[in-house]
């Protein structure tokens, strides 16, 4: 997988403030996605799209905070 980083200024953080940070994007062009922000107040945003269609989301506050922890997996059809 080949990953970029980008910075960006002023995007809302999970816990309300307005700051800069980094985002760092994976994508294997089969499926695998892996989006990472991190903003400078300390806050932390993941999510992980996997093979099989889950997708796995964490949002932790700078405080250490876990505000969402979910894994949702693939609906068969």
């Amino acid at each position: 997988m080949v990953g970029t980083s980008t910075g960006f200024a002023k995007e809302q953080a999970p816990c309300g403030k307005r700051v800069s940070g980094s985002r760092y994007h994976e994508d294997d062009g089969s499926g695998m996605l892996c989006d990472d922000v991190r903003y400078d107040c300390g806050c932390h945003s993941i999510s992980h799209q996997f093979h099989d269609g889950s997708c796995r989301t964490r949002v932790i506050r700078h405080d250490g905070r876990v505000l969402l922890n979910q894994l949702s997996a693939e609906h068969a059809e």
